[in-house]
């Protein structure tokens, strides 16, 4: 009943973080022009998975397969060894000698196909050079983003052991704040009028007012 509530009582207090990073990341945005090409592919991008989604299928397995391939990557990368791999179209599983919140979690926030995507085009680009793709590659980074975001909503509406395990609320608010800066930090990588720094600089200082404002009230 203690580790409920203070699971709780720690998603209150990072509420702030998840609004701040929410404005930031709206005024972030505000400096993509939709009447740039690059814009526009990634946007139609982002928009035509939901069609497929809806339309067409799910793509479960190549989701799987991903989200199962990041929890071998964070546990590498905490130290940990992987005992056990499995993957199917209903899901897939992994058991690990090490487990943190990072383990658990950081499938539902890391966008592995898009990264797999970026490091193949410029592993290609790098060989044979790219360049006359690049309008494919803009509207499949929105696509690969689109899909990550949809598909770990589909997901969530399970019962995910490793999301009870940390958490509903505050595992919730830490996948969304995760995504929003690892969306950001991929935006501004492409686009020069983007600049990561001063989004991660606006979420700080919107947080701080904020938390400064709840204290004063409190404490004041």
């Amino acid at each position: 009943m203690l580790l409920k509530a203070l699971k709780i009582l720690s998603a209150i207090v990072f509420f702030p973080v998840v609004m701040s990073c929410t404005k930031a990341f709206l005024r972030s945005l505000e400096a993509l022009s939709l009447f740039n090409a690059n814009s526009f592919l990634l946007i139609g991008g982002f928009f035509a998975y939901p069609i497929f989604h809806i339309v067409f299928m799910k793509p479960m397995y190549i989701y799987a397969l991903g989200h199962e391939i990041m929890h071998v990557l964070a546990a590498w990368i905490c130290g940990g060894k992987v005992t056990s791999f499995k993957i199917s179209r209903a899901g897939g599983s992994v058991t690990t000698t090490k487990s943190n919140v990072f383990i658990r979690l950081s499938p539902y926030f890391v966008p592995i196909h898009t990264i797999f995507l970026i490091a193949v085009f410029w592993g290609i680009s790098a060989v044979y050079g790219a360049s006359r793709f690049f309008n494919e590659f803009m509207f499949l980074i929105g696509f690969t983003m689109s899909f990550h975001i949809f598909m770990t909503i589909e997901v969530m509406k399970m019962r995910q052991p490793d999301i009870v395990k940390t958490g509903l609320l505050f595992s919730v608010f830490l996948i969304y704040t995760s995504n929003i800066f690892i969306m950001l930090f991929t935006l501004s990588l492409i686009f020069k009028s983007i600049s990561f720094a001063a989004f991660a600089k606006d979420t700080f200082i919107l947080s701080k007012d904020i938390y400064l404002g709840l204290f004063n009230r409190l404490f004041g």
